[in-house]
């Protein structure tokens, strides 16, 4: 119910992001919201109304943990401040959103870095835990707990074919551990990045 006042409160205020006639200027999941807005006055707007909705409904928002992120030609000159509130909110280069990095520029992109520690750590995690564990076991546990760590999200995010690739690789490593034999005996191979 909360949710729903945001969505037609900021609507009514026809500014932000539209695809044809839908109103796309707000993303929200559980108690995370991502304004869009072609424009910064439209942005401020949106700000204002957020923090009026959530006053009448006693909720409150922590500016420390709100950025903003600018894409496209604006992003390269320096933007105005923007309030929450009374509390200014911060420009950032990237924001992580729903455990995936975003990254401001001429364009959206995204950062899979922070993906590729969380899958080694999860793979590695399996690997010192499960040494007397049967080496099909293991690599069953890989592929469902450490995999879908470094899948999360990403039929959202439309990744660049390079960055596919990447992907692949830290899959095909966590593989590779599994097939280097030596006298006979799986040789256990550990990721440290």
């Amino acid at each position: 119910m909360f949710v729903n006042t945001f969505i037609v409160q900021l609507r009514e205020l026809s500014v932000g992001c539209y695809i044809g006639t839908k109103f796309v200027g707000c993303v929200l999941y559980a108690d995370v919201i991502i304004l869009l807005s072609l424009s910064i006055v439209g942005l401020q707007r949106m700000f204002d109304k957020c923090f009026e909705v959530a006053s009448v409904l006693s909720l409150q928002f922590n500016a420390s943990k709100s950025h903003g992120i600018a894409f496209g030609k604006t992003s390269k000159f320096s933007l105005p401040v923007m309030v929450l509130g009374g509390t200014t909110l911060c420009w950032s280069s990237s924001v992580k959103y729903l455990g995936v990095y975003l990254l401001g520029g001429s364009s959206l992109k995204f950062d899979i870095m922070p993906v590729k520690r969380a899958f080694y750590a999860a793979c590695n995690s399996i690997f010192i835990h499960g040494a007397d564990v049967d080496e099909l076991a293991l690599l069953s546990l890989q592929e469902s707990y450490s995999l879908p760590v470094l899948m999360y999200a990403m039929p959202a995010l439309s990744p660049k074919s390079k960055q596919l690739d990447e992907l692949n690789v830290y899959w095909n490593n966590v593989i590779l551990g599994f097939l280097i034999i030596t006298n006979g005996n799986l040789l256990r191979v550990f990721y440290f990045t």
